[in-house]
Order: structure tokens, then sequence, then C-alpha cells
């Protein structure tokens, strides 16, 4: 299999691309290491959400998500929601809204068939370090190291945001385990307060009766919904699946490592914008402080690292094995 690795650009600023024979892959450094752009060359088809406008939205260091190019691929680290630190030695720091490493410059290494990107926390004292490769032309695999330089072990919530463009015809499949989530966004029309349970994946929500949270609705229906599996997982695995097409999008990841899983749903309530989203994550519920009161954390110890990968296949059921 033939990797290429060379630099680019996306629209205004600068850019790595990973490229296979089937993938193309466009990465941003200097903003977060975002994965930008993930292009199926055979088809001609962008897989993740790409906003408008000729010129990307730079972010600065800790302004809201929205500010900033809600697109693409973002790790969120180490909370998702802006919170205050719950614990001691940095209890009362703010942590920013969707983490820190998203709107920040990470340093970059190119090897031969992959590449090497870094960070360092602002107000904490961590490094953030993932590898990014190509595999069997239609696999990405990314492995992270997180750095804990402290004294004194460090709670975090590490949580994928890929913004995958969607349809009608989109279908989210998770293990067959899930019974249960939970709603965390207090704006959603459909499911209501934050905290409120319901059955996947079908669920009475008092307004739709019977509503499939497995199915995607029209962009028109203007809602938004962020929603965590409330029961224990025992596979680290889910898919996006085109019923149309075939496209199949299969995310793995180790569950005792990588433990809870959050969905976003975007069917034009937030900025307009459609799409969806399968965060695999640390730690539940958004917020590291909420994370640790419900004992939905994960934790690297004093002087220590964790470490973990995400795996992305994108193929066509009729492949798909």
């Amino acid at each position: 299999m033939s990797i290429k690795i060379y630099k680019g650009k996306y629209k205004n600023v600068f850019s790595i691309i990973i490229e296979s024979k089937v993938l193309r892959v466009n990465i941003l450094p200097q903003y977060g290491a975002k994965i930008q752009s993930i292009f199926q060359k055979e088809k001609q088809k962008e897989y993740l959400f790409q906003s408008e406008g000729k010129y990307f939205k730079k972010p600065e260091y800790g302004i809201f998500f929205e500010k900033g190019e809600c697109s693409g691929f973002d790790d969120m680290f180490p909370s998702i929601s802006t919170c205050y630190y719950p614990v001691k030695p940095w209890q009362g720091i703010k942590v920013p809204d969707h983490g820190e490493v998203w709107s920040i410059p990470w340093d970059y290494e190119l090897k031969d068939d992959s590449i090497i990107l870094s960070t360092h926390g602002v107000r904490f004292p961590y490094k953030l370090i993932k590898k990014i490769s190509l595999k069997n032309n239609n696999i990405l695999n990314i492995e992270y190291k997180a750095i804990n330089y402290s004294n004194y072990n460090f709670d975090f919530i590490w949580a994928a945001h890929p913004l995958f463009n969607c349809s009608e015809n989109t279908k989210i499949i998770l293990p067959e385990s899930v019974d249960k989530v939970i709603n965390v966004y207090n704006e959603s029309k459909r499911l209501g307060k934050y905290g409120k349970v319901f059955s996947w994946p079908i669920a009475n929500t008092g307004l739709d009766n019977e509503y499939d949270m497995s199915k995607i609705s029209s962009k028109k229906r203007n809602l938004c919904e962020k929603y965590y599996i409330l029961n224990d997982l025992d596979l680290g695995k889910a898919s996006l699946y085109d019923t149309k097409t075939g496209d199949l999008i299969t995310l793995r990841y180790p569950i005792d490592k990588v433990p809870y899983l959050g969905v976003w749903i975007n069917e034009g309530g937030f900025l307009g914008q459609y799409n969806v989203a399968l965060e695999p994550c640390t730690g539940a519920f958004d917020r590291v402080d909420f994370a640790k009161q419900w004992n939905r954390i994960s934790t690297i110890e004093a002087k220590n690292k964790y470490e973990w990968f995400l795996e992305m296949k994108f193929a066509n059921k009729t492949l798909f094995k």
C-alpha cells in the first residue's frame, strides 16, 4: 500500500495531507491538529462536515467553540463543556469550552507513513500526543498518549468530536447492549431537560410519541440534541450507515480505556448545521466536574501516562466484515 504525506493548504491556512489510494485526509497542525477533511477519492465524497466561506475561522485560546470553525474533527481535552476544575491542586481553575487543545498550535513530525502531533496544556501540566496513519487504504488510525507531568493525579475527559455529514438515510448503529441514554443538552426541544433518561433506540418523549433515536431526521426540523449511553458498554464500536448508498463509517476504540460514548445530532438546531457525531470519550456528561461527581471519569496517575486509540473505517456494507 502506497501512502503519501505532503504539505498543503485548506482554505487560507497551512495543512498536512496524508493520502492513500482511497482516502485523502487534511490536518491543520496550527489549529488544534484538527482533522479538517476525510475525502473519499473514488466516490468524490467528503465525510466530514465543512463550513461555508473561503476563509478558515482561526480560533483563539479560550473562546467558545461556536466562535471558531465548527466543522471537521477536533479533539476535546481535558473537558468538553466549560467548567471549573473540581479537585486540588487545580480546583477552581476554569477549563475552556471544548477544552484547551482544539484552539492551540500543535507541533508535528512527518514519518514515512504517519504524522505525529503533540501539544502541551496551558492551564494544566500535561502533554497530548497523537499519531495519525492510514491502514488498508480505507482505515484512519489515531494512537493517543496523554502524559501527566505533575505529582498529582489528573482527572480528565478526552472526547472525539468528528462532525460527519448526514442525510435522512443515515442510521446510527450502537452495540446491542445499549438500552438507555441520558440527555445532556438543555436546549433540546425533543428530549427536554438535562438528565432525562430514555430507552434506546425507541424513546417515548411525550412529544413525538415513539421516536426512533437511531434515525436522522430532516434539517427542516430545526432540532439539536446530545445524549450519552447510560448503561455500561461491553464493546468499543459505533457506526453510521447510509441506507441508500451502503456507505458505512465504523469507529472502534478500546473499551477499557475509552468506556463512554456520546452522540450529537444536529438537524439544523445549532448554527443551522446538519451533521452527526459519534463521540467515544474517557469521561461522561460533557463536564469534568460532573463526570468526577458521578464517577464517570478517567485519571492519569501522577507522573504517568494514559494511552488509547481510535480507528475509523470507511467502507460499503456489502464489503464490510
